[in-house]
């Protein structure tokens, strides 16, 4: 199990179950397109590797056939039983603020995990009240932490575990020093902040999305996050990734993985700095309706303070009243 495909943390379970053998028995059937997933099952055939994704029902994709295998059900269930084990130890809890606070309360000491560098240090909580303001304790741990920002601290978004002594909780933090310092010697000047569901900022109170997000991935629901969301949540939940350069995320809301205008957005993201929305969504209804368009303008940010104002125009579509929403194109107009 990981978090997208270049993720450097994985979780891994060796099965005794002889799962090649159930998979004669399951049914093969083709699929246009294989669902972005975070769940794989290898299988090894005379020294070869075979490599499935697994879904939330217990369902196989085999990408070099395009095809999904339906595997007989007590099979699924056995299947879904290992998966809710490995994700209970790759991921963190999803849990209010509040219950947060109370389990890191002021000056506590805990370990933040990156979830996709794999890479971890130690902090403390300091201050903050509707999200924890913590700094790196050593000198050494503000440099683990550097390191996962390349070298550069950033305002950027990242999903974490916090690890206390019997708690696996899932944040988000960013890689931004700011504001008031406590702890001396740790080269880090000032704190910066932790956020968990409900967490809202120091300045406007509100509840930061892009926090929100990365938290979802930190408890490893993103699925269920695009499964339950609007086609307007959706097309921020893109812009979001696109700003937070989260590859997985972008591929997870297009219709399409192999789209040829995904694959260049997602070499985008590396091009730019940033990308805002410079006004909100007009909510169209879309209770009873399998398309949607509307336009989003934004703000693209780009090297040497270059800032290009354009209009996305989301084009949306689900396959029946009870599938999730979808992007299928974007126009750009500039």
């Amino acid at each position: 199990m990981k978090t997208s495909l270049d993720s450097e943390l994985e979780t891994n379970l060796e099965l005794t179950n002889n799962f090649e053998r159930f998979l004669k028995h399951g049914q093969r059937k083709s699929v246009q397109n294989i669902p972005v997933l975070d769940t794989y099952l290898t299988l090894n055939r005379n020294g070869e590797h075979l490599t499935f994704l697994v879904d939330q029902a217990g369902n196989l994709y085999d990408e070099k056939t395009l095809e999904i295998i339906y595997l007989q059900e007590h099979i699924k269930s056995e299947l879904r039983n290992y998966v809710h084990s490995l994700r209970s130890k790759h991921y963190g809890q999803m849990i209010e603020w509040d219950n947060a606070s109370t389990l890191i309360p002021k000056q506590a000491k805990f370990k933040v995990i990156d979830l996709e560098t794999g890479l971890s240090f130690n902090v403390q909580r300091r201050a903050g009240s509707k999200h924890a303001d913590v700094q790196p304790l050593t000198k050494e741990d503000t440099a683990i932490m550097k390191q996962i920002y390349n070298g550069a601290w950033s305002w950027r978004r990242k999903a974490i575990i916090v690890q206390t002594e019997d708690q696996r909780l899932a944040a988000s933090m960013h890689g931004m020093p700011h504001g008031g310092d406590g702890i001396p010697d740790n080269d880090f000047s000032g704190h910066f902040c932790i956020h968990f569901t409900g967490s809202s900022t120091h300045g406007s109170g509100n509840v930061d999305p892009e926090h929100q997000l990365m938290v979802y991935k930190a408890a490893g629901k993103l699925v269920d996050y695009f499964n339950e969301a609007s086609p307007y949540q959706i097309a921020d939940a893109f812009l979001i990734a696109l700003n937070l350069k989260e590859p997985q995320i972008l591929k997870m809301s297009f219709a399409d993985a192999k789209d040829p205008q995904l694959d260049y957005f997602l070499k985008e993201k590396d091009r730019l700095k940033g990308i805002r929305k410079r006004s909100s969504h007009v909510d169209k209804p879309f209770s009873g309706v399998l398309a949607l368009e509307f336009p989003l303008e934004v703000n693209m940010y780009r090297e040497n303070n270059r800032v290009d104002k354009a209009t996305f125009t989301f084009q949306m579509i689900r396959g029946s009243l009870l599938e999730p929403w979808t992007i299928t194109s974007i126009s750009m107009v500039s």
